[in-house]
């Protein structure tokens, strides 16, 4: 049997919860060893796991989820959880039915399932930590804006595609390194002032932004996930010291790292 849940309603104590006539905004927790029955929702929401871990099984396959790891499900998406012994929290972004209305551009979410890698999104999280110190109104609307610009902005690689591709592919594998362009160029055999340009205009980012983006990403589920120290992380993704990292990471996310992990986990 499959169990519908209304606008609004979640399996778990509701922490935390406020809505407007186009987005509810919550905090759930589940107890250790909690699993829920199948069920779908009435609307499209966002869910990012804050603490914790669970496994989730749908039609197709049951996958894993960790800490930091942002879901969107669209509405009649059948599945069920199951809470491993920490149980775990989730931080909730549901679109009402008339969720367009408050948006001048007519974003469209996506139609299936989606897993995205924790730290993707940096805006979801700063929507987290502003809904956490009761900034409900004034800070949703711009955080959710940047998600659906993201979400909804088709880049054509066109023929830098080839090109663009191998480059990523050196600055993922060598992620302990900060590559410079020349070093990079010298690899894929163009010159500097092209590759800047290809990758530009293919990724909309230069190549320093998406290799600090990255590192960050990858920092980012060390910081929920182990319980390893700074420095450590620091001296993993190649930053050059520890107020380099917090510097970085600051950009992004507004906070430190070790305020980043104390504001998320608590």
């Amino acid at each position: 049997m499959t169990i519908n849940l209304k606008e609004g309603t979640y399996f778990g104590e509701d922490l935390k919860s406020y809505d407007n006539d186009y987005l509810k905004f919550s905090i759930t927790s589940y107890e250790p060893n909690h699993d829920t029955v199948k069920h779908y929702h009435d609307n499209n929401y966002l869910s990012i796991l804050t603490n914790g871990n669970y496994s989730e099984q749908n039609e197709d396959k049951t996958i894993f989820i960790t800490a930091g790891s942002i879901l969107f499900r669209p509405n009649n998406y059948a599945h069920k959880n199951n809470f491993n012994n920490d149980g775990g929290t989730c931080f909730n972004i549901e679109f009402k039915k008339d969720w367009q209305k408050q948006f001048e551009s007519q974003f469209i979410l996506p139609d299936e399932f989606t897993q995205y890698k924790p730290g993707s999104f940096p805006s979801l999280y700063s929507l987290l930590i502003s809904f956490k110190n009761n900034h409900h109104e004034d800070l949703a609307l711009e955080f959710i804006s940047e998600w659906l610009f993201q979400i909804n902005n088709i880049t054509d690689v066109g023929r830098f595609k080839s090109l663009v591709k191998k480059v990523i592919e050196i600055v993922e594998d060598e992620i302990e390194c900060f590559h410079s362009l020349e070093s990079l160029s010298k690899k894929v055999f163009v010159h500097p002032v092209y590759l800047a340009r290809a990758f530009k205009q293919a990724t909309g980012i230069t190549i320093g932004a998406y290799q600090l983006n990255l590192k960050l990403t990858n920092a980012f589920s060390l910081l929920l996930n182990t319980a390893l120290p700074i420095s450590d992380i620091t001296h993993r993704y190649g930053f050059y010291d520890d107020a380099h990292f917090i510097r970085s990471f600051k950009s992004i996310y507004t906070i430190s790292p070790h305020q980043f992990r104390l504001a998320i986990k608590s």
